[in-house]
């Protein structure tokens, strides 16, 4: 009864964050693996919006559907219940700007981490070494990544 009893009480943010594998903070936000995919590095963003309803983004390019999927959450688990009052419209632009910063804090998060990945390869490739598949992979991966952080920035 006390676990059940937690869970009603426990807002969407720490509903999601109890379901992931080590989720961090960064920035307004946290960041971990995404459950949706295979992941090396973390490229699942969480934040709460100022309205109390969490926002996700994967970077790897994965559905809010798939990510909640993979944790046994719904959509409706994103939100807190409802408090019956429309939101004014400055509340709305607020929650929209809360949104579009951690969206940016989040897409630095994964540059900084990512432009460590192109460095490591640069180098080798400038010392002559040749990259097998599996670094080919990572690499590329990096690139896409970087690509996906770029458009949130702009």
């Amino acid at each position: 009864m006390g676990a059940a009893l937690q869970w009603n009480a426990a807002g969407p943010l720490e509903r999601v964050l109890s379901r992931l594998d080590r989720p961090r903070r960064s920035g307004r936000g946290h960041l971990c693996r995404c459950p949706a995919h295979e992941d090396r590095s973390a490229s699942l963003s969480i934040a709460e919006g100022e309205d109390g309803r969490v926002l996700l983004h994967c970077f790897a390019g994965c559905s809010t559907e798939d990510v909640l999927a993979a944790m046994g959450l719904q959509v409706a688990d994103l939100f807190p219940p409802s408090q019956r009052r429309a939101h004014t419209p400055e509340e709305r632009r607020a929650a929209w700007r809360a949104a579009r910063e951690a969206a940016w804090s989040a897409a630095l998060g994964v540059l900084g981490r990512e432009a460590v990945v192109i460095e490591i390869a640069a180098n080798e490739l400038a010392a002559g070494s040749v990259l097998g598949a599996e670094d080919l992979a990572r690499l590329r991966l990096a690139c896409d990544r970087v690509q996906e952080a770029r458009a949130v920035l702009t």
